[in-house]
């Protein structure tokens, strides 16, 4: 008897293995009802033009249909800025993002640019993703210009003239005209 009980909790120790290390660890990101910024505000150093790459999961918290004319502005989830222009919303490449209003706990993304302060989402490509799901994305750098990529599909390029040479953060931000009309969180790494 001892010694079927012993194969049974190696069987079971040996079926309950590790992660496999292809889901990455994610980081909580929150921003709070009538804020802007999600917090922590991730952290993208200063430097040269270069790839970043990470993934994303949506909360159910995310989801929301209540901010009347709004409701089709996009939020932003991470990009870089052309640093010398000094303003994030001046020149920069991101991922934007919104929910879906039509489908419940879905949600858009779009490649987002700024193109000398004025705002230019390319909603001619939107990729959706579900709650919790996790996505991959990519922008790609390549001699100062940028693409971007999300489970690895081309959602689009830059369409701003400029060549990125030195780049800062564009942080996790709600809005554009609003604040988060609830509290919220998502995940990230990159």
């Amino acid at each position: 008897m001892r010694q079927t009980v012993y194969f049974l909790l190696l069987v079971l120790g040996l079926s309950c293995s590790k992660s496999d290390g292809l889901e990455p660890t994610l980081k909580r990101y929150i921003v709070h009802q009538g804020k802007n910024d999600f917090t922590p505000n991730p952290t993208l150093l200063l430097g040269e033009a270069r790839t970043i790459e990470g993934a994303a999961r949506f909360h159910a918290s995310c989801w929301y249909d209540n901010l009347g004319v709004d409701n089709y502005d996009f939020n932003k989830l991470i990009g870089v800025y052309r640093y010398w222009d000094l303003k994030k919303n001046h020149n920069s490449f991101i991922i934007g993002w919104r929910p879906d209003i039509k489908i419940r706990d879905v949600f858009e993304l779009v490649l987002y640019e700024n193109i000398s302060g004025r705002n230019v989402p390319h909603e001619s490509v939107i990729y959706k993703v579900k709650q919790d799901e996790l996505f991959r994305f990519r922008l790609e750098e390549v001699n100062g210009r940028y693409s971007l990529y999300i489970n690895d599909i081309l959602q689009g390029v830059q369409q701003n003239d400029v060549q990125y040479k030195t780049i800062g953060p564009v942080g996790t931000y709600f809005g554009g005209n609003r604040t988060a009309p609830h509290t919220m969180w998502l995940y990230l790494i990159f």
